[in-house]
Order: structure tokens, then C-alpha cells, then sequence
């Protein structure tokens, strides 16, 4: 993906502003969206149709169940869109198989049900990531926008849900009267009737492709927003468009006339002579430092600095609280609620012979019995693993230590190796710095700190941490010291963000650090790793 060639505006936004974002770009694609993810459900559910007659519930279910499949064409195409290379809808029906090699079980088992769905397919697809490094990414991004991802997932959901409703009372409303008193309802209730099933299945297949695109191009905004969060898309775009203004001037400047450069030179020689004649003397100019003190302090003990003004008034000493009540139509229908399920295990056998021989009591409570036990279950699962390590540190249980990952070599393109370093490295960083290789020097004393925290304090920094990060595990590992873990000082952990906040200054702004902030430097590294080597 080439940055420069984003077709929106790169700027920080909130949650909300990236789906508001998604769903504008979902209007402008809708209709390229919508074929891509309908052709292929639609040919599925056809042969299912042609191979299983008799089975529509379950067809529709596995249609439904492939949605990650067919999401990741419309993903495939605005991405490309997004980025200023758009695809034809028939380019992109021609690399279905394409997008839907790298963990399709995974996402058909495992992340099948996951709330952020839409928030992380384009870590699979779009970064080719997966296995470990697909965890650490997920890790990264999910610590914002993951909430947002998970209720624009139920916010659709049920959208999904209220339209099927709504055109199926649509198309009962148009039924004549005088046809509707004649319909039998219940076998039509109770699935009896297979063609009623396959053209629900057809109706909720277009109602789930009419609302994909804004689910997919919304949850693919949200991670653009993240990564312009974390990588500083806004920032890249604005250094280049300063350097390529820098050059356009700069070619416009060689295009000039000499003779227009002649009388420019002419004109500055002028204002410079104007300029450098010797202003008028000031009786009131200050001479010396102490001077002007002075003069500062007898115009703070002026009567300008001290006056005092007394204001007085009246204002409210105790501010009655309305007490909000439950509104009387909430309070009506909790009682109709509580009658209407009273009469039902209430009625006696001759009542409900006599209504109809199918007993809606018994059957009604059993599934309301059990949505309540979906709900608890539910509920108690979702509490536990939010919960999940509070719980388990309360109770004293520790997972099975993990494999030992083995250090980087590399991180930032900085050798961390501890072979890598010289023997005294406080004095070949001053020698460096001396010399005037200022980034080498710095440079040095800061991949000294990384191997000493790899090697002495069994920290891992992964090849997807930024300089930032890898600074604050190492506050968070002195705000929440682990047993089995090394723990980290306040002192080390103020000398690594100092370090690297100087590291940073250096390496991407260039702004070299003073000298005496080097040497402070060094003398903290020396007390901190000097006694360990």
C-alpha cells in the first residue's frame, strides 16, 4: 500500500468518525460491493437448492456461516480503491480463490463468531500476516477501536435482522384481505412449507450482500485510522508534499531570467544598506541585565498589579434534585408482562383444548427458560474471560510457563547483540560523539540498553514494537512487577524513557541532544549496567 496514494485525507480520527468514514466510501462502492459479495453467495446457495431440497434451514445456515469467505472480495476491491489502483468487478470475481487461501479454516472455526471480524480481516488479508505475528498485530491494534469494531458488528446484526422482519410484513401487507382470512398460518409457523424457507433464505441472501459493504468497509477503516494512529500516515503525507514544494520552488528559481535575477540582487543590496544604517538613540534603552530587572520589578509593584475588587451578590446555597420516576407506560407494560405469563401456567387443560390442540404455554415458557440460560451462561463466560487474569492471580493459578522465545538480533535496525558491543561503552560513545558522529554515538548507547534489557530482564521486543513501546513495557513492568520476572527500578525505567525520547529527537528530527545531556546519559547507563558486564 503506497501511502501517498491514499485517496482520503490522512488525519488522526476517532472510532466513530473511521465508520462514519466507511460508510460514505460504502455508498460510493455500494453497487461493485454488493455484486462481488452476492455472485458467488448466490451460486452457492443455488447449488444447495439443486443437492439438498429438503434441507433449506441448513443451507441458509451454512451460507451464513461462509460470510468471512465473501467478505474478503469486497475487502480485496476497496481496498485497491482506497489506495488509487480500483479493480473492474470482474477482475476481482476472477481472484476469488486469491484472497481466501491464507487461513480460511481458521476464520470458518476459531474466529468464525469474533465481534471484530471485519476490524481484523485485513491483518490476514491485506498484510499476509498470521501465527504469531498475526497475534502480536492483533495485540497492537486492539488496544483501541476493538470496542467500536465490536459494536458496529451488533449494530449491523441486527439491522440484518429488522429488515428480514420488515419486508416480510411488507409482503403480508399486500396480501387482499379477502385472501389473508383464508391463509393457514400455522403450518406456514412451523416450517412446513419448503418454498416459504427457500425464499426466506433468497431474501435474507440479499438483505446480508446489501448490508456488507458498509459492515466490511467500515471495520477496513477503522484499521486504517489504527494504523494511521500508530504509524504516522498524516505526518509521512505532510513531509511530502513540503518536499515536493520544496522542489517545485526550487526548479521554478532556476527557470528565472537572469536579468530578473540581477534586479532582485539589486533590490536586496538596497534594503540591506537601509537596514544596516544604525537605529536612533533611545534614552529609555536598557543596557545591562540587571538594569532591565530592575525596571521589570518597579512595574510589577505598580498600582496595575495590586488592585483588589470585592464582588457581591446572590447565588443559590442548595439545589433541589428531581428525582427522575420510571415512566407510567414502562410501569404498565411490566405488569401486563407479569399477568400475561401468569396466565399462562394458569389456564387448565379444558381452556386450552379448547383453543387449540397445540399447547403455546408450556412451550413459550420453555423457551424463554432457555434464552435465560443462554443469557447467564453467556453472560458468566463473557465476565470470566474479560476478568480472566484478575481471577486467576486471585486464586493463586499460573499458566504453564512458555517457550522461550529467542532474542532479536536486530531491532530498529540496531545490532543488539551483546557480541556486538565494545568493552567500555560509555568511552567509545564519547569518543564518537567527539569525533562528530553524533548518531552513531547515540545510537550506540542505545542498542547497549536494549541487548542489557533483552539479556539481563528477559524482555522480548518484538520486530512490530516502535521505540515508544518497547518504552513503556518497561514502565509497565516497574508499575506491575511479575515473581518470576526481574523487576525494573524507577531509576532505570526514567534513564530508558529519557534515552529514548533523545534517541528519537536524534534519529527522525534530527536534533542532536547537548553534549552534557550525552554525558549524564552515560554516566546512568554506567550505573545502571556498569556492575553487570
Amino acid at each position: 500500500m503506497q501511502v501517498k496514494n491514499l485517496a482520503v485525507r490522512a488525519r488522526l480520527r476517532s472510532p466513530w468518525e473511521s465508520i462514519d468514514l466507511g460508510i460514505a466510501l460504502a455508498r460510493r462502492y455500494w453497487w461493485q460491493l454488493f455484486i462481488v459479495w452476492l455472485l458467488p453467495a448466490a451460486t452457492l446457495l443455488t447449488l444447495c437448492y439443486w443437492l439438498f431440497p429438503e434441507s433449506p434451514m441448513l443451507s441458509g445456515l451454512f451460507i451464513w456461516w461462509l460470510k468471512p469467505v465473501f467478505d474478503r472480495l469486497p475487502l480485496f476491491m476497496i481496498s485497491r480503491a482506497l489506495f488509487g489502483s480500483p479493480v473492474s468487478v470482474g477482475t476481482a470475481l476472477r481472484h476469488f480463490f486469491s484472497p481466501n487461501r491464507r487461513d480460511w479454516f481458521l476464520w470458518l472455526t476459531l474466529r468464525r463468531l469474533s465481534p471484530t471480524r471485519s476490524f481484523d480481516m485485513p491483518i490476514t488479508v491485506l498484510e499476509q500476516s498470521g501465527g504469531k505475528a498475526r497475534s502480536s498485530r492483533i495485540g497492537v491494534l486492539h488496544r483501541k477501536h476493538s470496542g467500536a469494531a465490536t459494536w458496529l458488528t451488533l449494530t449491523l446484526y441486527h439491522i440484518e435482522i429488522f429488515l428480514l422482519a420488515a419486508l416480510s410484513m411488507l409482503a403480508f401487507l399486500f396480501i387482499p384481505e379477502q385472501y389473508a382470512e383464508g391463509i393457514e398460518w400455522m403450518p406456514l409457523l412451523q416450517g412446513d412449507t419448503l418454498w416459504l424457507e427457500w425464499l426466506y433464505n433468497a431474501l435474507y441472501l440479499l438483505i446480508m450482500a446489501a448490508v456488507a459493504p458498509f459492515y466490511i468497509v467500515s471495520g477496513f477503516c477503522l484499521y486504517i485510522g489504527r494504523r494511521i494512529e500508530l504509524e504516522g500516515w498524516d505526518i509521512e503525507i505532510q513531509f511530502r508534499d513540503f518536499l515536493e514544494r520544496q522542489q517545485r520552488e526550487r526548479r521554478a528559481r532556476r527557470r528565472e531570467t537572469p536579468g530578473t535575477a540581477s534586479l532582485i540582487l539589486l533590490c536586496s543590496l538596497a534594503l540591506g544598506t537601509m537596514l544596516s544604517a544604525p537605529p536612533p538613540a533611545n534614552a529609555e534603552t536598557v543596557d545591562t541585565p540587571q538594569q532591565g530587572q530592575e525596571r521589570i520589578d518597579e512595574i510589577l509593584a505598580g498600582e496595575d498589579f495590586h488592585q483588589m475588587k470585592e464582588i457581591s451578590g446572590w447565588r443559590k446555597k442548595e439545589v433541589d434534585e428531581v428525582k427522575e420516576k420510571f415512566p407510567q407506560w414502562l410501569i404498565d407494560f411490566i405488569e401486563w408482562l407479569i399477568d400475561f405469563i401468569e396466565w399462562l401456567f394458569e389456564r387448565s387443560p379444558e381452556d386450552t383444548e379448547s383453543d387449540s390442540d397445540f399447547e403455546w404455554g408450556p412451550e413459550i415458557a420453555k423457551i424463554l427458560e432457555l434464552l435465560f440460560w443462554l443469557g447467564l451462561i453467556g453472560g458468566l463466560g463473557y465476565f470470566g474471560w474479560k476478568h480472566r487474569e484478575a481471577i486467576l492471580n486471585s486464586l493463586q493459578w499460573h499458566s504453564s510457563p512458555k517457550e522461550q522465545q529467542a532474542p532479536p538480533e536486530t531491532l530498529f535496525g540496531l545490532d543488539v547483540r551483546q557480541s556486538s558491543l565494545p568493552a567500555d561503552v560509555c568511552a567509545e560513545v564519547m569518543r564518537l560523539w567527539a569525533s562528530g558522529d553524533k548518531r552513531a554515538s547515540l545510537g550506540l548507547l542505545y542498542r547497549a540498553t536494549l541487548s542489557h534489557l533483552i539479556e539481563d530482564f528477559a524482555f522480548y521486543f518484538g520486530d512490530h514494537l516502535t521505540e515508544g513501546e518497547c518504552a513503556q513495557l518497561v514502565r509497565a513492568r516497574q508499575l506491575e512487577t511479575e515473581e518470576e520476572l526481574r523487576p525494573v527500578s524507577p531509576t532505570l525505567s526514567h534513564f530508558v524513557q529519557e534515552l529514548t525520547a533523545n534517541w528519537q529527537q536524534l534519529a527522525y528530527a534530527h536534533r542532536p541532544p547537548a553534549e552534557a545531556q550525552v554525558s549524564t546519559l552515560c554516566s546512568q547507563w554506567q550505573e545502571e549496567f556498569g556492575n553487570d558486564r
